[in-house]
């Protein structure tokens, strides 16, 4: 399991984006399979002297900058003062982007991202209708959330709302006015979230109506052409022309904070979720990584391309460039054959996902999460059980 920083900053075919998670949180919302603890002022103070070491480590092994910075959680707008100093420690270039709570979103806050270097930002929404917060037992109420969207509005480069919606609780009503609101205020993009049902969250496991989702979308995506929006992957919609806002989409990743993972290409790695556990091993002066996955080329090119094909485009040639001629050429046949099949339409050089693909993926999209990520996640949260 141990790893060094170089061997990890070397397994990457190309420069990586840069994720760190914030795991803190005021209260802890029931539907957030992610790891995350209440927020303990003396546990901050040791988690970042511990982010910050394991942020070095990587640093020193850097040739050239990381791609982008995707910072999430938790509730990382909690940690405002602390993010700054590993920011202006950590290079990269393009964008930098932060996952808002939406009582967060005041003036104040607002400008002390923009001058921490951040230019991106996902408002954590959810729903603008008080009877869907109440549901999620979500701690705010719509009109602080429209209130959030009227301050953070034109002041980045891109701003995402992130909306949930739950066909077994309420019809599209609530979606589709939630999304009408969200094109109004004219946001770059909005992401609509189908709920997800991890059996180690207080929601439980629950069956999925696809059916009802797949014309829920469709319904979204209509309403979108209306308002000069366009459905720019499976979940999300920009306006025309606007920066896209996405944390799975990048090629290769490194992650660093507890609960973070990483993929280099040729690896997969996910740090320790418990923050003792996290602490201690930084400390001991090793990294924390708890568990570690290689990927040969074949599995770890078809990797890639689901989480590009999320996008509604695969483009095969920077498939070859990162994975091989091989893995390439396998791809594009296979993609030729969805071609015929009309499952995709091929532009040029990428393949495009025609609208009954994009249904057949959002049903992936749940099964790849509910079948690999839930039963990893489910054991590593047992780390906050245990005795330190």
């Amino acid at each position: 399991m141990q790893m060094e920083a170089t061997q990890i900053i070397n397994s990457f075919p190309d420069r990586p984006g840069a994720y760190l998670h914030i795991p803190f949180c005021s209260t802890l919302c029931p539907f957030c399979p992610y790891n995350k603890v209440l927020y303990q002022p003396d546990l901050v103070k040791r988690y970042f002297a511990a982010l910050n070491a394991e942020v070095a480590c990587y640093v020193a092994q850097l040739d050239e900058p990381f791609s982008s910075l995707y910072i999430g959680g938790g509730t990382p707008t909690l940690c405002l003062d602390e993010l700054a100093e590993i920011i202006a420690n950590l290079p990269f270039t393009d964008e930098c982007a932060i996952e808002v709570y939406p009582h967060h979103a005041t003036p104040s806050r607002l400008r002390q991202m923009q001058q921490m270097g951040v230019n991106y930002v996902s408002l954590g929404i959810q729903s603008f209708d008080d009877t869907m917060l109440r549901y999620l037992q979500r701690p705010t109420t719509g009109a602080r959330n429209r209130r959030a969207v009227e301050n953070t509005v034109g002041q980045f480069t891109c701003v995402d709302v992130d909306l949930i919606f739950d066909v077994g609780f309420a019809d599209e009503s609530i979606l589709l006015a939630d999304l009408a609101l969200c094109f109004e205020y004219g946001v770059e993009q909005i992401s609509t979230y189908p709920l997800m049902r991890f059996g180690f969250t207080p929601f439980g496991k629950s069956r999925h109506d696809r059916h009802k989702e797949h014309e829920v979308l469709r319904k979204a995506e209509d309403l979108a052409a209306g308002y000069g929006y366009l459905r720019q992957s499976v979940w999300t919609f920009n306006r025309r022309k606007a920066p896209h806002y996405s944390s799975i989409t990048r090629p290769f990743y490194l992650g660093m904070g507890a609960g973070s993972a990483s993929y280099t290409g040729r690896y997969f790695l996910v740090n320790h979720f418990g923050l003792d556990q996290y602490i201690r091993t930084i400390n001991q002066g090793r990294l924390p990584i708890a568990r570690k996955f290689r990927f040969p080329g074949l599995l770890s090119s078809a990797y890639a391309i689901f989480w590009q094909a999320y996008t509604g485009r695969i483009a095969i040639d920077q498939l070859t460039r990162q994975f091989g001629t091989i893995p390439g050429l396998l791809w594009r046949a296979i993609f030729n054959f969805f071609a015929l099949m009309h499952w995709v339409n091929k532009q040029e050089m990428v393949y495009v996902l025609t609208k009954r693909s994009r249904d057949h993926y959002h049903d992936l999209e749940r099964w790849v999460p509910y079948h690999f990520i839930e039963p990893l996640w489910a054991r590593m949260m047992q780390e906050h059980a245990e005795v330190a």
